[in-house]
């Protein structure tokens, strides 16, 4: 299995590995039944899912198995029965299998952090953890992108995390680039990401990053989010420390539990309610149309904005063609 997987992936790849085999054992198949699954055994797997579990957690489970067989140089079964099965899984999940909507973050809540912050002073992990925020929110990020798992830089991974040399200068619009080594879904190939500057804003990010390198004294190939702690040995901000580090202040004014994901969200929809066209959000964001649907959020704001915004554009051309009318029949 391949090492830079996360251990959290490992331990649920080899849980559902260890799942198929002990259900297989319990029908009685044979190694050839089980080295090699038709598609009938497949069907037979994945139904034993049916109205207990969410449809992507099923397909999880036999994307594992699928990996599992391929791994060993041998054919797929699974075809079109297998699928039917799977969407008539997710079709028939119970209600308990669904996780609440996470809630985005706000610029509110990064006002809130940034209050909490000592960024007038040298505190290193103050300036990463400014930097990293508005990073995540403004840049639609996944945690991960940027985010190790472990402090230790002797643990950071340069072809899987951005390096101080990954983050461009500023551009003429005051914008950087970000170049991210590996992605969720581009993987090695890597990806750059735009970060978007509101220089009016007082939490922008060109600043937040600025005054973070510069505090922290970073050359080009320390980690990106590395920091000198209080004992002057470099750390790296790892996801656990600024999630923590976030939810300890949030916490006090009574602002909901976020998750690394809820930056990412609350960017999305902190474009669309500021009437940046979905398209170009999606595009900014690296989504893929389903998941970009699926995570809109203040639905009520945006339905509004688009529809005074339609009835705006509807009134000026009703005008227009009026007025048009009446210079075309005006009397001479």
């Amino acid at each position: 299995m391949d090492a830079t997987v996360s251990d959290k992936t490992r331990q649920r790849k080899l849980q559902y590995t260890a799942e198929f085999l002990v259900w297989a054992a319990n029908r009685g198949l044979t190694e050839e039944d089980v080295l090699l699954p038709s598609e009938n055994t497949l069907c037979n797997f994945a139904a034993l899912f049916a109205r207990k579990l969410a449809g992507g957690t099923t397909k999880a489970k036999v994307s594992v198995v699928k990996s599992w067989v391929q791994r060993r140089g041998l054919a797929w079964e699974g075809g079109n029965n297998l699928r039917n099965i799977l969407n008539g899984i997710e079709c028939r999940a119970p209600a308990s299998s669904f996780r609440d909507q996470r809630p985005p973050v706000k610029k509110e809540h990064l006002s809130t952090l940034f209050d909490e912050l000592d960024l007038s002073g040298s505190c290193g992990l103050d300036h990463v953890m400014a930097a990293v925020s508005v990073g995540c929110f403004y840049g639609q990020l996944r945690g991960g992108e940027i985010l190790p798992q472990s402090s230790n830089p002797a643990d950071f991974n340069p072809s899987e995390l951005p390096t101080v040399k990954d983050l461009n200068a500023p551009n003429q619009n005051g914008d950087r680039k970000l170049r991210l080594p590996k992605t969720k879904t581009k993987q090695s190939r890597g990806k750059e990401v735009l970060l978007h500057i509101p220089r009016k804003d007082p939490d922008s990010p060109t600043r937040a990053w600025q005054e973070h390198i510069q505090v922290n004294i970073l050359g080009p190939d320390d980690p990106l989010v590395a920091y000198w702690d209080k004992n002057n040995e470099l750390r790296v901000l790892s996801k656990a420390v600024f999630l923590n580090q976030c939810n300890t202040v949030w916490l006090r004014h009574n602002i909901p539990h976020m998750t690394s994901h809820c930056f990412r969200i609350g960017g999305t929809t902190h474009y669309l309610v500021q009437r940046i066209p979905p398209d170009i959000v999606k595009m900014l964001g690296r989504w893929k149309s389903d998941a970009f649907l699926k995570y809109w959020r203040d639905l009520d704001s945006l339905a509004s904005i688009y529809l005074h915004q339609h009835h705006a554009q509807l009134s000026y051309t009703n005008c227009l063609q009026d007025s048009r009318a009446q210079c075309h029949y005006a009397p001479y």
